[in-house]
C-alpha cells in the first residue's frame, strides 16, 4: 500500500485563495494605522515649511510696521514745525498704514482658508494612495520588511508632531503680538486725531493774532498818510513864508539902493537896479524893513559890497539881480555873523544878508556839525543813503526802522540860529534845537543793516537781519514790497543808477539775488562760494561788484546773471584784510571806492582790475559795524565825485578832497578831519560807521555805532 505525505499533495486552490485573502486583510489591518500618520506626517511638514515661510513674511511685515510706526513717531515730532496741510498728510498715510495693515491681516485668514482646502485635498490623494497600494499586490514581502522602519519613522513623527504643535503655538502669539501693535496704532492714530485738533486751533489763534499785527499795521499806515498830509501843510506855509520874506529883501535891496545914491556911488550902478525896480514892483508889495536900510557908515559899505554883488548877471535873478529861491537860501542870507557884515571880499560872503554858500566844486564840511541827535537809533545805526534827487537822508539800525531825515528843513530851521561860517569856535545853535526824521518807516522784525532810494527817488528798499527786504514809498511811507528768498541775514542792498526796477542784495546765505521791485519778486539767486559783505553796482548798471571776508573782489555781468549763466567776470584779490564797503564814483563808470578792514582806501579801476590810488592816513582807524566777524561800513561820496567821507573808529569823520590827491599810491592831500566836541573832542561818542552827502551838496550826515547822528553843513 502507497502511503502518501501530507506535504507532498498540493493544496487545494481555495485554500490558497483564503491563504491570500487572510495575508490581505493581515496587510490591510496592520500597515493602515502606519500609512495614515505617514501621510499625515508628509502633510505636516509640508504645512511647517509653508508656516516657516509664512512666519518669515509676518516677521518681515512686523519690522516694516516697526519702520513704519518710527517713521509715525518722527513724523510726530515734526508736527509742531510743520503747516496743518503737512499734518493732515502724514494722518493720510498713517491710515494708509493701518488699512494695508488690516488687509494684510485679511490676506492671513484667506492663506488659512486655503491651507485647509490644502488638507482637504491631501485627504483626496490619501484615498487615491490607497487605491494604488490596493493595486501593488506584488510588492507585499518588501511592505512587511519596511514596517519595522516605519514604526521607528512613527517615533520621530511623534516628535516633529510635538515640534509643530510648538511652533504653532509661537506663530499664535506673534499673531496676538501683531494684533496688540494694531491695536497700539490705532490708538496712537487717535492721538494724532487730538493733536490735529490742538494745533488747529492753535493755527486759527496764530491767525488771529497776525490778523490783529495787520490792523495796526493798517493804523500806522493811516497815521503815516496823515503825517504826510500835515507835511504838505508844512510845505505850504514855507512857500508863503519864502513869498513873504523874499518881497521883504527886495524892499530892503531898494532902500540900499537908495541910501548908495545918497552917498554918491556910480550912476551906472543905481541905474541897473533902478531899471529893474518896475520888474521887482510886479512880485507885489514889499513892506520895507527900518533895520535893513540903517544910515551908519559900516551899513553903508556893506550895502556897496551887495549892489556890487547886483551889477554882476546871475541866472534866475530879475534885471540882473540875484533872488534866494527857497526858504533855505533867504534864511542863510540872513544868518550872517556880525564878523562877515563888516565887509570882506571873501569868498561865500554877502555883506549884510550873511553867509552864502560856496559853489559846489569848492564846498567843504564846516569843523562844528549844525545838529547833532545823541540816539536817532536806538541799539545802533548801521547805514545812511542819500536820495538823488532829492532832499532826504535815509538812516537805519538795530531799532528795526528806517528814518528819513529833510536836511533841507534841517538846515533851513537851524542854520539860521547863531549864524557862522566854517570857524571851530564856539557851538552852533541849532545843535540845541529839536531835530527829528520826517518820516519814520516801520515794518522789519529785526534789525535793518542797509537802505538805499531807488534812481527815480520815489522807493526806499532797506535790508534787514531778518532775510528779508522791504520796499517803502519815499515820499508817504507806505509799504509797496516784502520781498523774501535769502536763508540768511541780509547785509547789503544796492539798487541800479538806471533802472529804477532792479534791485541787488547780498546776505550771509553766501548768494545774491537781482529784484523786480515793480512785481516784488526775485529775478535770479547767484550763490557765491565767499562770504559776501557788501556789494555795488557801478554806474552804468550793467556789472555787480561783491566784497568779500577773504578780502576778494569779484566782478559780475548783470545781463548773464539774469540768463541764468552767471560766473564771475575778475576774481581780483591782492591782499588779505575784508572788504568792508565798496561805493561806485558817479564822475566814472568803471571806478569804485574800495574800503578794507584795515583802514585802507582805494580807488580801484574794476575793468582794468588796477589800483589808481591808496589811501592809509596815519591814525585812521575804519570805524565798521557787525562785529569783527562780518564787518561792514558806508562811504560818503559827493554826486560830482569830488569828496569822500569816511568815519573813523575813535568817532570822527575824515573828508578827502580826491581832485587834490596825487596820483601815486600812498600820495594824497591831508584830510579834513571832523570832530565837533568842545576841546577837539569828537561829537560822537562810538565808531562811526555810516557817511553821506545830500543830493545838493549842502550837508554832510554822519552816524556812529551807538546811534547817534550829526548834520555837518556844507560851505
Amino acid at each position: 500500500m502507497k502511503s502518501y505525505s501530507p506535504l507532498a499533495v498540493a493544496p487545494p486552490e481555495w485554500i490558497v485563495a483564503n491563504c491570500v485573502a487572510q495575508l490581505r486583510q493581515l496587510y490591510d489591518t496592520q500597515t493602515a494605522p502606519f500609512i495614515t500618520p505617514f501621510t499625515d506626517y508628509s502633510a505636516g511638514l509640508q504645512r511647517a515649511r509653508e508656516l516657516e515661510v509664512r512666519l518669515l513674511q509676518l516677521d518681515k511685515e512686523g519690522a516694516e510696521l516697526r519702520d513704519e510706526n518710527a517713521q509715525l513717531h518722527s513724523r510726530l515730532a515734526a508736527v509742531d514745525l510743520a503747516a496743518a496741510a503737512n499734518t493732515a498728510a502724514q494722518l493720510e498715510e498713517a491710515r494708509a498704514a493701518l488699512t494695508r495693515a488690516e488687509r494684510e491681516l485679511g490676506s492671513l485668514y484667506r492663506d488659512k482658508a486655503n491651507l485647509l482646502e490644502e488638507v482637504v485635498g491631501a485627504n483626496t490623494s490619501l484615498t487615491t494612495a490607497r487605491s494604488a497600494l490596493e493595486s501593488s499586490n506584488a510588492q507585499l514581502a518588501q511592505s512587511r520588511a519596511e514596517v519595522s522602519a516605519l514604526r521607528e519613522q512613527l517615533s520621530a513623527l511623534g516628535a516633529a508632531l510635538e515640534s509643530e504643535r510648538a511652533t504653532r503655538v509661537a506663530a499664535t502669539a506673534e499673531l496676538a503680538a501683531a494684533m496688540s501693535a494694531r491695536d497700539g496704532a490705532l490708538t496712537e492714530a487717535e492721538r494724532l486725531r487730538h493733536e490735529n485738533v490742538n494745533l488747529l486751533r492753535r493755527l486759527m489763534e496764530m491767525k488771529e493774532g497776525e490778523a490783529g499785527r495787520l490792523n495796526d499795521i493798517n493804523r500806522m499806515h493811516e497815521e503815516l498818510l496823515e503825517q504826510a498830509t500835515r507835511m504838505r501843510q508844512e510845505a505850504e506855509l514855507d512857500r508863503q513864508a519864502t513869498e513873504l520874506i523874499r518881497q521883504r529883501a527886495v524892499a530892503a535891496a531898494l532902500s540900499s539902493v537908495a541910501a548908495v545914491g545918497a552917498l554918491g556911488q556910480p550912476a551906472s550902478a543905481a541905474s541897473s537896479v533902478l531899471v529893474a525896480a518896475p520888474q521887482l514892483a510886479a512880485l507885489g508889495p514889499a513892506p520895507l524893513a527900518p533895520d535893513a536900510a540903517g544910515g551908519g557908515g559900516a551899513t553903508g559899505a556893506s550895502s556897496g559890497e551887495w549892489v556890487g554883488a547886483v551889477g554882476a548877471a546871475q541866472p534866475g535873478g530879475v534885471g540882473g539881480l540875484s533872488m534866494p529861491m527857497s526858504l533855505r537860501d533867504v534864511m542863510g542870507m540872513l544868518a550872517g555873523s556880525p564878523s562877515q557884515r563888516g565887509g570882506g571880499g571873501a569868498v561865500g560872503t554877502a555883506g549884510m544878508y550873511g553867509t552864502v554858500l560856496r559853489p559846489p566844486e569848492l564846498r567843504m564840511p564846516t569843523r562844528v556839525p549844525l545838529a547833532v541827535v545823541a540816539v536817532a537809533h536806538k541799539g545802533g545805526c548801521n547805514s545812511l543813503a542819500a536820495q538823488f534827487p532829492g532832499h532826504f537822508v535815509a538812516s537805519c539800525g538795530a531799532d528795526r526802522t528806517v528814518a528819513l531825515w529833510d536836511v533841507a528843513t534841517i538846515s533851513g530851521a537851524l542854520g539860521t540860529v547863531g549864524g557862522g561860517g566854517g570857524g571851530g569856535g564856539g557851538s552852533r545853535g541849532g545843535s540845541s534845537g529839536h531835530v527829528g526824521p520826517a518820516i519814520s518807516l516801520m515794518g522789519m522784525t529785526a534789525a535793518v543793516n542797509d537802505c538805499a532810494f531807488t534812481c527815480d527817488a520815489a522807493q526806499v528798499v532797506a535790508a534787514g537781519s531778518d532775510r528779508a527786504l522791504l520796499v517803502w514809498d519815499a515820499t508817504s511811507g507806505r509799504h509797496r514790497h516784502t520781498l523774501t528768498g535769502h536763508t540768511g541775514p541780509v547785509t547789503a542792498v544796492a539798487l541800479s543808477p538806471l533802472d529804477c526796477r532792479l534791485a541787488v542784495s547780498v546776505s550771509e546765505d553766501r548768494s545774491f539775488k537781482l529784484w523786480d521791485l515793480s512785481r516784488g519778486f526775485s529775478v535770479r539767486s547767484v550763490p557765491c562760494a565767499k562770504m559776501p559783505l557788501c556789494l555795488a553796482l557801478s554806474t552804468d548798471g550793467n556789472t555787480v561788484v561783491t566784497g568779500h571776508l577773504d578780502g576778494s573782489v569779484l566782478l559780475w555781468d548783470v545781463r548773464q546773471c539774469r540768463a541764468g549763466t552767471a560766473t564771475p567776470l575778475v576774481e581780483h584779490h591782492d591782499q588779505n584784510q575784508p572788504v568792508v564797503c565798496l561805493a561806485a564814483l558817479p564822475s566814472n563808470d568803471s571806478v569804485l571806492m574800495l574800503a578794507t578792514r584795515d583802514g585802507s582806501l582805494r580807488l580801484w579801476d574794476f575793468r582794468g582790475a588796477t589800483t589808481m590810488r591808496l589811501w592809509r592816513q596815519p591814525g585812521f582807524s575804519l570805524g565798521t559795524c557787525g562785529g569783527t566777524g562780518r564787518p561792514r561800513c558806508h562811504l560818503g561820496i559827493s554826486a560830482d565825485g569830488r569828496l569822500l567821507a569816511a568815519g573813523a573808529a575813535d568817532g570822527s569823520v575824515w573828508v578827502w578832497d580826491l581832485r587834490n590827491a596825487g596820483a601815486g599810491p600812498g600820495a594824497g592831500a591831508d584830510p579834513k578831519q571832523l570832530r565837533g566836541g568842545p576841546g577837539g573832542s569828537p561829537v560822537h561818542q562810538d565808531s562811526v560807521v555810516a557817511t553821506a552827502f545830500s543830493s545838493d551838496m549842502t550837508a554832510l550826515l554822519s552816524a556812529d555805532k551807538a546811534g547817534g547822528l550829526a548834520f555837518w553843513q556844507m560851505e
